[in-house]
Protein backbone atom coordinates (compact mmCIF):
# COMPACT_ATOMS: atom_id res chain seq x y z
CA UNK A 1 0.00 0.00 0.00
CA UNK A 2 0.98 3.50 -1.14
CA UNK A 3 2.25 6.22 2.11
CA UNK A 4 2.56 9.75 2.04
CA UNK A 5 6.06 10.72 1.83
CA UNK A 6 5.75 14.23 2.01
CA UNK A 7 3.64 17.43 1.78
CA UNK A 8 3.82 20.79 0.66
CA UNK A 9 1.68 23.94 0.04
CA UNK A 10 3.53 27.55 -2.02
CA UNK A 11 2.26 30.15 0.01
CA UNK A 12 3.32 32.48 -3.17
CA UNK A 13 2.91 31.48 -6.77
CA UNK A 14 5.76 30.54 -8.75
CA UNK A 15 7.99 30.91 -5.38
CA UNK A 16 9.01 28.44 -2.99
CA UNK A 17 7.76 25.08 -1.41
CA UNK A 18 6.73 24.87 2.47
CA UNK A 19 7.11 21.13 3.55
CA UNK A 20 4.56 20.19 5.96
CA UNK A 21 4.25 17.36 8.75
CA UNK A 22 0.87 17.67 8.77
CA UNK A 23 -2.10 19.34 7.70
CA UNK A 24 -5.83 20.01 7.84
CA UNK A 25 -8.22 19.77 5.13
CA UNK A 26 -11.15 21.20 4.39
CA UNK A 27 -13.88 19.01 2.46
CA UNK A 28 -13.62 20.92 -0.69
CA UNK A 29 -10.79 23.43 0.07
CA UNK A 30 -7.65 23.72 -1.26
CA UNK A 31 -4.76 23.11 0.93
CA UNK A 32 -4.70 26.42 2.98
CA UNK A 33 -2.61 29.40 2.33
CA UNK A 34 -1.83 27.63 -1.55
CA UNK A 35 -0.96 30.00 -3.79
CA UNK A 36 -2.63 32.45 -1.58
CA UNK A 37 -0.34 35.31 -3.05
CA UNK A 38 1.00 36.07 -6.68
CA UNK A 39 3.30 38.13 -8.26
CA UNK A 40 0.83 39.48 -11.34
CA UNK A 41 2.46 40.46 -14.05
CA UNK A 42 2.79 44.86 -14.35
CA UNK A 43 0.08 44.81 -17.40
CA UNK A 44 -2.62 41.88 -16.52
CA UNK A 45 -5.94 43.66 -15.46
CA UNK A 46 -5.89 42.35 -11.95
CA UNK A 47 -7.25 44.87 -9.29
CA UNK A 48 -4.55 44.40 -6.67
CA UNK A 49 -7.23 45.63 -3.86
CA UNK A 50 -9.34 42.62 -4.75
CA UNK A 51 -7.92 40.09 -7.49
CA UNK A 52 -9.82 37.31 -8.36
CA UNK A 53 -8.92 33.87 -10.18
CA UNK A 54 -7.06 34.32 -13.63
CA UNK A 55 -5.02 32.17 -15.80
CA UNK A 56 -1.31 31.86 -14.82
CA UNK A 57 -0.21 33.47 -17.62
CA UNK A 58 -1.28 36.77 -16.11
CA UNK A 59 1.58 36.47 -13.43
CA UNK A 60 5.29 35.56 -12.69
CA UNK A 61 5.72 31.70 -12.68
CA UNK A 62 8.28 29.19 -13.73
CA UNK A 63 6.94 28.31 -17.04
CA UNK A 64 7.56 31.22 -18.53
CA UNK A 65 9.76 32.89 -16.13
CA UNK A 66 12.28 30.56 -14.31
CA UNK A 67 14.40 33.43 -13.04
CA UNK A 68 11.92 32.64 -9.99
CA UNK A 69 14.04 29.58 -9.26
CA UNK A 70 17.27 31.43 -8.62
CA UNK A 71 15.96 32.16 -5.19
CA UNK A 72 14.75 30.88 -1.89
CA UNK A 73 11.50 31.88 0.12
CA UNK A 74 9.84 31.73 3.66
CA UNK A 75 7.12 33.40 4.32
CA UNK A 76 5.64 33.56 8.29
CA UNK A 77 1.93 33.32 7.26
CA UNK A 78 1.25 34.98 11.06
CA UNK A 79 3.38 38.04 10.10
CA UNK A 80 3.37 38.00 6.65
CA UNK A 81 7.07 38.48 6.48
CA UNK A 82 8.91 37.17 3.08
CA UNK A 83 12.12 36.38 3.68
CA UNK A 84 13.99 36.21 0.39
CA UNK A 85 17.69 34.25 0.05
CA UNK A 86 19.96 33.16 -2.36
CA UNK A 87 22.92 31.33 -1.67
CA UNK A 88 21.79 30.91 2.32
CA UNK A 89 21.75 34.62 2.24
CA UNK A 90 18.59 36.83 2.72
CA UNK A 91 19.01 39.79 -0.18
CA UNK A 92 15.44 40.40 0.41
CA UNK A 93 12.59 40.77 2.92
CA UNK A 94 9.88 42.84 3.91
CA UNK A 95 5.93 42.24 5.30
CA UNK A 96 3.64 42.18 2.38
CA UNK A 97 1.40 43.96 4.73
CA UNK A 98 3.26 47.14 4.24
CA UNK A 99 3.43 49.17 1.28
CA UNK A 100 6.92 50.32 1.75
CA UNK A 101 7.94 46.52 2.38
CA UNK A 102 5.76 45.12 -0.22
CA UNK A 103 7.46 48.30 -3.19
CA UNK A 104 11.27 47.30 -2.01
CA UNK A 105 10.13 43.13 -2.51
CA UNK A 106 8.24 44.30 -5.90
CA UNK A 107 11.35 46.09 -6.80
CA UNK A 108 13.56 42.62 -6.19
CA UNK A 109 11.82 40.32 -7.85
CA UNK A 110 12.23 42.78 -11.34
CA UNK A 111 15.77 42.10 -11.11
CA UNK A 112 14.74 38.37 -11.71
CA UNK A 113 12.37 39.03 -14.35
CA UNK A 114 14.13 40.37 -17.36
CA UNK A 115 11.20 40.36 -19.07
CA UNK A 116 8.92 42.35 -17.17
CA UNK A 117 8.91 46.22 -18.28
CA UNK A 118 7.75 47.57 -14.77
CA UNK A 119 8.08 45.64 -11.34
CA UNK A 120 6.09 42.74 -10.52
CA UNK A 121 2.62 43.56 -8.17
CA UNK A 122 2.32 41.35 -5.36
CA UNK A 123 -1.31 40.45 -4.79
CA UNK A 124 -3.28 38.18 -2.32
CA UNK A 125 -6.47 36.59 -2.32
CA UNK A 126 -8.41 36.89 0.73
CA UNK A 127 -11.52 34.16 -0.17
CA UNK A 128 -9.77 31.73 -2.97
CA UNK A 129 -6.12 31.27 -4.34
CA UNK A 130 -3.80 31.52 -7.63
CA UNK A 131 -3.22 27.78 -8.68
CA UNK A 132 -3.13 27.21 -12.27
CA UNK A 133 -6.61 25.94 -12.08
CA UNK A 134 -9.73 27.98 -11.17
CA UNK A 135 -11.13 24.79 -8.73
CA UNK A 136 -10.39 23.78 -5.81
CA UNK A 137 -8.08 21.03 -6.11
CA UNK A 138 -5.37 19.25 -4.40
CA UNK A 139 -2.17 17.88 -6.66
CA UNK A 140 -0.81 13.96 -6.51
CA UNK A 141 2.27 12.83 -7.67
CA UNK A 142 3.45 9.05 -7.65
CA UNK A 143 7.09 8.78 -6.99
CA UNK A 144 7.10 5.55 -8.79
CA UNK A 145 6.20 6.98 -11.82
CA UNK A 146 8.91 10.03 -11.52
CA UNK A 147 11.35 6.90 -11.14
CA UNK A 148 10.17 4.83 -14.24
CA UNK A 149 10.32 7.86 -16.48
CA UNK A 150 14.38 8.46 -15.29
CA UNK A 151 15.08 4.80 -16.29
CA UNK A 152 13.16 5.68 -19.51
CA UNK A 153 14.79 8.78 -20.03
CA UNK A 154 17.71 7.89 -18.44
CA UNK A 155 18.06 11.08 -15.87
CA UNK A 156 16.91 12.06 -12.61
CA UNK A 157 13.99 14.03 -12.61
CA UNK A 158 13.57 16.33 -9.21
CA UNK A 159 10.23 15.12 -8.35
CA UNK A 160 9.53 19.01 -6.78
CA UNK A 161 9.43 19.86 -10.81
CA UNK A 162 6.02 19.06 -10.55
CA UNK A 163 5.21 21.37 -7.50
CA UNK A 164 2.37 19.07 -6.01
CA UNK A 165 0.94 19.13 -3.06
CA UNK A 166 1.17 15.54 -2.29
CA UNK A 167 4.09 12.80 -2.75
CA UNK A 168 3.26 9.57 -2.35
CA UNK A 169 5.52 6.19 -2.92
CA UNK A 170 4.70 2.33 -2.91
CA UNK A 171 1.82 2.11 -5.42
CA UNK A 172 3.08 0.86 -9.29
CA UNK A 173 3.71 3.43 -11.20
CA UNK A 174 0.95 4.99 -13.03
CA UNK A 175 -1.17 3.29 -10.75
CA UNK A 176 -2.68 6.92 -9.95
CA UNK A 177 -4.16 7.13 -13.72
CA UNK A 178 -6.40 3.95 -12.67
CA UNK A 179 -7.67 5.78 -9.36
CA UNK A 180 -9.61 8.81 -11.68
CA UNK A 181 -13.14 8.84 -11.07
CA UNK A 182 -12.75 7.07 -7.52
CA UNK A 183 -12.16 8.02 -3.94
CA UNK A 184 -9.12 7.96 -2.37
CA UNK A 185 -8.45 7.59 1.71
CA UNK A 186 -5.53 9.41 3.41
CA UNK A 187 -5.00 9.64 6.89
CA UNK A 188 -8.07 11.31 8.38
CA UNK A 189 -9.77 12.57 5.01
CA UNK A 190 -11.45 11.47 2.03
CA UNK A 191 -10.60 12.67 -1.64
CA UNK A 192 -11.79 12.05 -5.34
CA UNK A 193 -9.74 11.66 -8.34
CA UNK A 194 -10.91 13.59 -11.01
CA UNK A 195 -8.87 14.06 -13.61
CA UNK A 196 -5.07 13.61 -14.66
CA UNK A 197 -2.85 16.44 -14.71
CA UNK A 198 -1.26 17.96 -17.76
CA UNK A 199 1.84 19.33 -16.97
CA UNK A 200 3.31 23.26 -18.67
CA UNK A 201 7.05 24.69 -19.02
CA UNK A 202 7.31 24.86 -15.53
CA UNK A 203 8.43 21.55 -15.26
CA UNK A 204 11.61 22.05 -17.50
CA UNK A 205 13.01 24.24 -14.81
CA UNK A 206 15.21 22.30 -12.43
CA UNK A 207 14.48 23.53 -8.98
CA UNK A 208 17.96 23.71 -7.42
CA UNK A 209 20.05 25.26 -10.74
CA UNK A 210 16.89 27.61 -12.38
CA UNK A 211 17.73 26.10 -15.34
CA UNK A 212 15.68 24.26 -17.94
CA UNK A 213 17.53 21.09 -18.49
CA UNK A 214 14.28 18.85 -19.59
CA UNK A 215 11.48 19.10 -21.75
CA UNK A 216 9.16 17.29 -20.09
CA UNK A 217 5.98 17.68 -21.75
CA UNK A 218 7.28 17.02 -24.70
CA UNK A 219 8.70 14.17 -23.84
CA UNK A 220 5.68 12.63 -22.43
CA UNK A 221 3.84 13.98 -25.70
CA UNK A 222 5.96 12.32 -27.85
CA UNK A 223 6.48 8.81 -26.00
CA UNK A 224 2.75 8.68 -25.24
CA UNK A 225 0.78 11.11 -26.84
CA UNK A 226 -0.71 13.23 -23.94
CA UNK A 227 1.57 15.44 -21.13
CA UNK A 228 0.16 14.10 -18.41
CA UNK A 229 1.96 13.32 -14.93
CA UNK A 230 0.01 13.11 -11.41
CA UNK A 231 -3.46 13.61 -11.01
CA UNK A 232 -5.81 16.23 -9.21
CA UNK A 233 -7.78 15.52 -6.04
CA UNK A 234 -10.97 17.05 -4.12
CA UNK A 235 -11.43 16.65 -1.16
CA UNK A 236 -14.60 15.56 0.06
CA UNK A 237 -13.87 14.89 4.17
CA UNK A 238 -12.20 17.38 6.54
CA UNK A 239 -9.68 15.87 8.36
CA UNK A 240 -5.70 15.44 9.25
CA UNK A 241 -3.53 14.35 6.78
CA UNK A 242 0.25 13.67 7.45
CA UNK A 243 3.25 12.42 6.25
CA UNK A 244 3.72 8.78 6.74
CA UNK A 245 -0.15 8.27 6.19
CA UNK A 246 -1.35 5.13 4.40
CA UNK A 247 -2.96 5.84 1.06
CA UNK A 248 -6.17 4.03 0.72
CA UNK A 249 -7.17 3.56 -2.80
CA UNK A 250 -9.05 0.84 -5.51
CA UNK A 251 -8.57 -2.38 -5.50
CA UNK A 252 -8.36 -2.78 -9.12
CA UNK A 253 -5.01 -4.26 -11.13
CA UNK A 254 -3.05 -1.34 -11.21
CA UNK A 255 -1.76 0.00 -14.30
CA UNK A 256 2.43 -1.28 -13.57
CA UNK A 257 1.22 -4.55 -13.83
CA UNK A 258 1.59 -3.78 -17.22
CA UNK A 259 4.06 -2.22 -19.38
CA UNK A 260 3.19 1.56 -19.09
CA UNK A 261 1.99 3.07 -22.45
CA UNK A 262 3.83 2.33 -24.97
CA UNK A 263 5.77 4.83 -27.08
CA UNK A 264 3.52 6.68 -30.00
CA UNK A 265 4.55 7.90 -33.32
CA UNK A 266 2.58 11.03 -34.69
CA UNK A 267 2.16 11.84 -38.29
CA UNK A 268 4.21 15.73 -39.33
CA UNK A 269 1.07 17.95 -40.46
CA UNK A 270 0.79 21.43 -41.23
CA UNK A 271 -1.38 24.18 -39.51
CA UNK A 272 -0.30 23.51 -35.60
CA UNK A 273 1.08 26.14 -33.38
CA UNK A 274 1.73 25.12 -29.44
CA UNK A 275 2.02 27.67 -26.51
CA UNK A 276 5.74 27.48 -25.23
CA UNK A 277 4.44 27.99 -22.23
CA UNK A 278 1.62 25.76 -21.12
CA UNK A 279 2.35 23.35 -24.53
CA UNK A 280 -1.48 24.08 -25.61
CA UNK A 281 -1.75 22.96 -29.06
CA UNK A 282 -4.03 24.97 -31.62
CA UNK A 283 -4.61 23.29 -35.30
CA UNK A 284 -5.90 25.26 -37.69
CA UNK A 285 -7.76 21.73 -39.36
CA UNK A 286 -9.83 21.47 -36.44
CA UNK A 287 -10.17 25.20 -35.24
CA UNK A 288 -11.34 26.50 -31.44
CA UNK A 289 -14.79 26.70 -32.14
CA UNK A 290 -15.58 26.99 -29.07
CA UNK A 291 -13.31 30.48 -28.46
CA UNK A 292 -14.74 31.63 -31.50
CA UNK A 293 -12.27 30.27 -34.03
CA UNK A 294 -14.31 27.78 -36.77
CA UNK A 295 -12.54 24.91 -38.41
CA UNK A 296 -9.58 26.11 -40.55
CA UNK A 297 -9.12 29.43 -39.25
CA UNK A 298 -5.34 30.39 -39.83
CA UNK A 299 -3.09 31.46 -37.08
CA UNK A 300 -1.98 33.93 -38.67
CA UNK A 301 -5.30 35.70 -38.90
CA UNK A 302 -6.09 35.59 -35.53
CA UNK A 303 -5.60 38.77 -34.01
CA UNK A 304 -2.15 39.47 -31.68
CA UNK A 305 -4.62 40.31 -28.61
CA UNK A 306 -5.87 36.86 -28.41
CA UNK A 307 -4.46 34.96 -25.51
CA UNK A 308 -3.68 31.17 -25.39
CA UNK A 309 -7.21 29.40 -23.96
CA UNK A 310 -5.20 27.55 -21.26
CA UNK A 311 -2.97 29.27 -19.74
CA UNK A 312 -3.42 32.90 -20.87
CA UNK A 313 -0.02 33.85 -22.66
CA UNK A 314 -0.24 35.88 -25.46
CA UNK A 315 -0.42 34.83 -28.99
CA UNK A 316 3.81 35.68 -29.68
CA UNK A 317 4.48 33.10 -27.13
CA UNK A 318 3.19 30.46 -29.88
CA UNK A 319 5.74 28.66 -32.72
CA UNK A 320 5.31 26.21 -34.96
CA UNK A 321 4.48 22.81 -33.91
CA UNK A 322 5.22 18.93 -35.68
CA UNK A 323 4.91 16.33 -33.63
CA UNK A 324 7.75 13.84 -33.95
Amino acid sequence: MARVTSIYRYPVKGLSPEPLGRVEVEAGQPLPHDREFALARPSAPIDRENPQWAKKGLFAMLMLDEGLAQVSTRIDLETLRLSVKRGGHEVAGGRLDDEEDRKALEAFFWTLLPNFTAPPVIVRSRRGHFMDKPDNVVSLINLATVRELEERWRTPIDPLRFRANIYIDGAAPWAEFDWVGHEIRIGGSAFYVDRKNGRCGATNVNPASGQRDLDIPRSLRTMFGHKDLGVYLFARQSGRISVGDWVEHPGAAPRAAEAPPSPRTFEPREGRYICSGCYFVYDEEAGLPSKGLAAGASFAGIPEAWRCPDCGSSKALFRKHFAA
